[in-house]
């Protein structure tokens, strides 16, 4: 998992982004950082097909493992 951005990295990916966020804001947004990377890892990885089981109709019990 990347490392949690410090401020200074922080403060220049949102200038670039162009937003403007009170400390807050990027206090909680760095309080996430972990919870995302772990949800991007997950999201990103190979998938078969019974992933859009609605998409699906001709399917073996093989499959459902």
């Amino acid at each position: 998992m990347p490392p949690t951005p410090g401020t200074e990295a922080l403060d220049y990916l949102l200038a670039n982004a162009g937003l403007t966020l009170t400390d807050a804001q990027k206090a909680d947004l760095l309080s996430v950082h972990e919870a995302l990377a772990a949800m991007k890892a997950r999201v990103r990885r190979p998938r078969g097909r019974m992933a859009e089981l609605a998409h699906n109709f001709g399917y073996s019990a093989e499959d459902l493992v």
